[in-house]
C-alpha cells in the first residue's frame, strides 16, 4: 500500500493541542492519531541456555509453537492458568509432559487443575524451577532444582514452554492513557483509549483473551474508528510542520 516503515524505538508521545509527537531513540514523527500496538513482552526465566535456545526448543507459547512437538518430551514452566493450559493442551501433543512450579498450589481455575492432575501423561514437579536449560543445536534437557528435597536432577526433554506470564511495556505512554495493574491499556468498545486520537489495540490492551485473531480485530477497529476521528474533525486546526497529506 505504499506506507512507509520506519524502525526505531519509541521512548515517548505527547500531545499539543490536537498534534502528537513520537519521540524516538532516532527521531520524531508528528501525527494526528495514533494507534498502540505493541504488544506483550513475555516474562523469562533468566537462566542459563534459555536465551540462546529462544526459538530452538524454548517457546512461550504453546498454541503457537506445540504442533512442532508432537509425540515429544516437554516441560512446561509456571503454576497458573496459561501455564496449566500448555501442559494440558502438549499433553494431546506430545508424549510426555513435565509441569515445573515453584510451589504445590497452583493459581488457576479449579476444574483446570484437577484436569491436569488427572492427565496421565503430565508429570507436576512441584516445589521446583529450571535452574538451566541444555542442549547443542537445540534443547536437549533442563536442571530441576527442587527446594523441598534441596536437590537438582537433570531431565531429559525436546522443548520448554515459558509461561510464567507477560508484561506490558507501557511506561513511555505516560498519563495519557488510563492502564491496569499490569500496566496494560484500558480501552472501550472503539480501541479509544482516554485521550482522543489515541487508539489501542491487540495484547498489550486490557482485553482477556491474547489471540492473533482477537489482536487482528482490535487492530481492524481502531484503524478505522482513527479513519472517523480524522473525518469528524478535518475541520479542526491540524498544523502538521513539514508534513503533507
Amino acid at each position: 500500500l505504499g506506507v512507509p516503515i520506519k524502525s526505531g524505538k519509541v521512548e515517548k508521545i505527547e500531545k499539543n493541542g490536537n498534534i502528537f509527537t513520537i519521540f524516538t531513540d532516532k527521531e520524531e514523527y508528528k501525527a494526528k492519531t495514533v494507534i498502540i500496538a505493541t504488544g506483550l513482552t513475555p516474562r523469562t526465566l533468566n537462566v542459563p541456555g534459555e536465551k540462546e535456545f529462544s526459538g530452538k526448543g524454548v517457546s512461550y507459547c504453546a498454541n503457537c509453537d506445540g504442533p512442532f512437538y508432537k509425540d515429544k518430551v516437554i516441560a512446561v514452566a509456571g503454576g497458573g492458568n496459561s501455564a496449566l493450559d500448555a501442559a494440558e493442551v502438549m499433553s494431546k501433543i506430545g508424549k510426555k509432559v513435565y509441569l515445573v512450579h515453584r510451589r504445590d498450589e497452583f493459581k488457576a481455575f479449579d476444574t483446570l487443575v484437577e484436569k491436569v492432575k488427572n492427565t496421565e501423561n503430565i508429570e507436576l514437579l512441584t516445589f521446583s524451577e529450571i535452574k538451566e536449560i541444555k542442549g547443542d543445536k537445540k534443547v536437549n534437557s533442563i536442571k530441576v532444582f527442587n527446594s523441598q528435597k534441596n536437590e537438582e536432577q537433570n531431565i531429559e526433554v525436546d522443548g520448554v514452554f515459558v509461561e510464567i506470564g507477560h508484561i506490558a511495556q507501557t511506561d513511555w505512554v505516560g498519563d495519557l492513557v488510563d492502564r491496569d495493574k499490569s500496566g496494560q491499556i484500558k480501552v472501550d468498545r472503539e480501541c479509544r483509549t482516554k485521550t482522543p486520537g489515541l487508539y489501542a489495540a491487540g495484547d498489550v490492551t486490557d482485553g482477556i483473551f491474547k489471540q492473533i485473531t482477537v489482536a487482528s480485530g482490535q487492530a481492524t477497529i481502531a484503524a478505522l474508528c482513527s479513519y472517523q476521528y480524522l473525518q469528524l474533525n478535518e475541520n479542526k486546526d491540524f498544523e502538521l510542520q513539514g508534513i503533507n497529506f
